[in-house]
């Protein structure tokens, strides 16, 4: 039986020349492979894809960028990523070495020089993805623009419309990505499905009974029989590491 998956990363690799492109994608999903992570890789060969596919609405958890570039290089796609208020854990990879300093005016997470060396590609990637275990806000496009999101501040976020209502102990939010989408950013647990359309956060539930969720809010949200003993099992966890 396959291994279950730990964590489901999506990462985004930048480089503008096509070989060193295809190499560090490879050498990712092989890491990641070997420490039983799942991830969605997507590639871009000019730093203005990615900034254009970021600000349209695509989520990544971690961005693998070359720091020398035609048109937009690294450190301005970083730079700005970082003025729209994004967090994001950025690893930079140049054969220049003296670039490297200039990753700390951005807040990159890690250097990486030319021609990546396994393991020390390995220790980055394993350092974001503490990041994102660890993370207490996610940035998210919502009907109000760019939205920081506290994590101990969402309820639940379920269905709605065409996208997604996200119900804030103050207040509500809507975006048009999928449920499924949010469900990848978020740690698991405490966030959890108790519905197919609807993803709750443990840490502010009250009282479960069959087929019922009460919030500390007061809200009432159904449970799927099919994912009661699941959501059980997920609270109680949650409640014995978190006294």
């Amino acid at each position: 039986m396959e291994e279950k998956k730990k964590l489901q990363l999506s990462i985004a690799v930048c480089d503008d020349e096509r070989a060193d492109l295809q190499a560090i994608a490879s050498l990712t999903r092989e890491v990641l492979e070997e420490e039983s992570i799942g991830c969605e890789l997507a590639v871009y060969q000019d730093g203005a894809s990615l900034l254009a596919a970021m600000e349209s609405g695509c989520v990544f958890h971690i961005l693998l960028i070359d720091v020398l570039m035609e048109d937009l290089d690294g450190i301005r796609l970083a730079a700005a990523l970082r003025g729209q208020g994004n967090p994001i854990p950025i690893i930079f990879i140049s054969a220049n070495r003296e670039m490297a300093m200039q990753g700390y005016v951005v807040e990159a997470s890690r250097y990486l020089a030319k021609p990546v060396e396994q393991d020390l590609l390995r220790e980055a990637l394993l350092f974001c993805s503490r990041k994102y275990t660890d993370k207490k806000e996610i940035l998210l496009q919502t009907s109000k623009g760019q939205s920081r999101i506290f994590l101990s501040n969402l309820l639940y976020a379920e269905t709605w419309n065409r996208g997604i209502r996200l119900v804030l102990i103050d207040g509500s939010l809507e975006s048009h990505m999928k449920i499924s989408e949010l469900a990848g950013l978020l740690p698991s647990p405490p966030f959890v499905f108790c519905h197919r359309t609807i993803l709750v956060n443990l840490a502010c539930a009250q009282h479960l009974r069959y087929c019922e969720l009460e919030m500390k809010s007061g809200a009432l949200l159904p449970v799927s029989k099919y994912r009661f003993a699941e959501v059980r099992a997920a609270l109680l966890a949650y409640l014995r590491e978190n006294p």
